[in-house]
C-alpha cells in the first residue's frame, strides 16, 4: 500500500469546512495546534447514500470542481484527535468529480497519521479526523498525481484539471510508540536468525500472526516468500488486485497497519501506485498466493523503519 506521497490509500491509496474543520461545530484545530483545513462550496455540496467504502453512492449534482483542497465535516464525531504517533481508521470512497461514478470503494483499515508518511493533501485529511467523523474531501486531481498521468495512479476517467470527491469514514484511534522510542530500547542489535520473521497463518479467516524478537539485525535486502501458493492467474504489473495483509515493525513485531476481510481491498501493481517492496511481492505471484514480504526503508516508507509483511492474493479486481 503507498502511503508515500498518494493514498493512503488508493491502492491507498485513496486517499478529506466554514471558517475551521467542521461545519455544525467540533474541533477547529488539529494536535499541533494548526487551523484545519477549510470547507468550500464544492464540499458542501457533496450528497451520498450507501455505507462508505462499501456501497456509497454519490447522490448530489455534478461536476463537482475545486481549485484547491476542501474539507467539510458531514458527521460529528467523538474523542481526541491523532498524534503524530497514532494510526486511525478509516474507510474511504472515491467518486470522480466529472460525472460521480465511483473510482474506488476501500473498506475500513488502520493509516498512520505521520506528516512524512503521507502526501500533502492526505495529511489535510486527516490531521483533524475524530473517531466517527465523516467527512467530504474534494480536491483537484493535480494534488493526488502530482501531475502525473491519473491512470498510473489508479484513477480511471479523470484528467489533471478536474476534481476527486472523496467521502471518508473515521474509526478508532490505536496508539503506537514512535520509531525513535522503539529504536532507543536496543542498545545493541543481535545477529540475524534466520528462522524470523515467524509466521501463523492460523485459521485463514483472520490475520496471521507474525514474530519478531526485538533487537535483532534486520535484513538489508527485500525478502520476499511464498507461504501459500495459489492457483489463479499469475499477476502482472499494472493489475488490480483485492489484496488481504497485515504488518509489523522489524523490532519485536509491534502491529504497524493492516486490512484483512473476506474480500480484500484493491491494491494496484502501477508502478509507483504502491510502495515498491509490494509492488514486488505481488507481480510475477499466483492469485490465492499468501506471499511474507521484509521490506528495508528504501523500498518501503523511507522512515528509517524495516517491516514485515503477509499479503493474501485473493482475487483480480472487478
Amino acid at each position: 500500500m503507498k502511503r508515500t506521497r498518494t493514498l493512503i490509500p488508493v491502492a491507498l491509496v485513496a486517499a478529506l469546512l466554514m471558517s475551521g474543520c467542521a461545519a455544525g461545530g467540533g474541533t477547529t484545530k488539529d494536535a499541533n495546534g494548526k487551523e484545519c483545513l477549510p470547507s468550500g462550496e464544492a464540499s458542501n455540496s457533496v450528497k451520498v447514500s450507501g455505507k462508505v467504502g462499501q456501497d456509497l453512492k454519490l447522490t448530489s449534482k455534478t461536476p463537482v470542481k475545486a481549485k484547491e483542497s476542501q474539507r467539510t465535516v458531514m458527521e460529528e464525531g467523538k474523542g481526541d484527535l491523532p498524534k503524530a504517533t497514532d494510526s486511525i481508521n478509516v474507510a474511504m470512497t472515491i467518486f470522480s468529480g466529472v460525472d460521480g461514478k465511483v473510482i474506488q470503494q476501500a473498506p475500513e483499515s488502520a493509516v498512520p497519521v505521520a506528516k512524512d508518511g503521507l502526501s500533502e493533501w492526505a495529511y489535510d485529511a486527516f490531521r483533524c479526523a475524530i473517531p466517527g467523523q465523516e467527512i467530504s474531501f474534494v480536491t483537484p486531481v493535480k494534488e493526488v498525481t502530482g501531475g502525473q498521468d491519473p491512470a498510473n495512479a489508479g484513477l480511471e476517467g479523470v484528467k489533471n484539471t478536474d476534481s476527486l470527491v472523496m467521502v471518508m469514514k473515521f474509526g478508532k484511534i490505536a496508539k503506537a510508540e514512535s520509531t525513535e522510542k522503539t529504536a532507543e530500547t536496543c542498545d545493541e542489535l543481535k545477529p540475524r536468525d534466520k528462522k524470523y520473521p515467524e509466521v501463523d497463518l492460523g485459521d485463514g479467516k483472520s490475520e496471521p500472526t507474525i514474530k519478531i524478537p526485538k533487537c535483532i539485525e534486520p535484513p538489508k535486502d527485500l525478502e520476499i516468500k511464498v507461504l501459500k501458493e495459489g492457483k489463479g492467474a499469475k499477476i502482472k504489473e499494472g493489475d488490480k488486485v483485492m489484496t488481504n495483509y497485515v504488518g509489523v515493525d522489524w523490532n519485536g513485531a509491534v502491529r504497524f497497519d493492516g486490512n484483512w476481510t473476506a474480500t480484500g481491498i484493491e491494491f494496484d501493481t502501477t508502478k509507483g501506485a504502491l510502495i515498491e517492496g509490494f509492488t514486488a511481492a505481488m507481480v510475477g505471484q499466483k492469485i490465492g498466493s499468501i506471499v511474507q514480504v521484509t521490506v528495508p526503508p528504501e523500498q518501503g516508507y523511507k522512515d528509517g523503519m524495516t517491516r514485515t509483511f503477509v499479503l493474501e492474493l485473493v482475487s483480480e479486481a472487478k
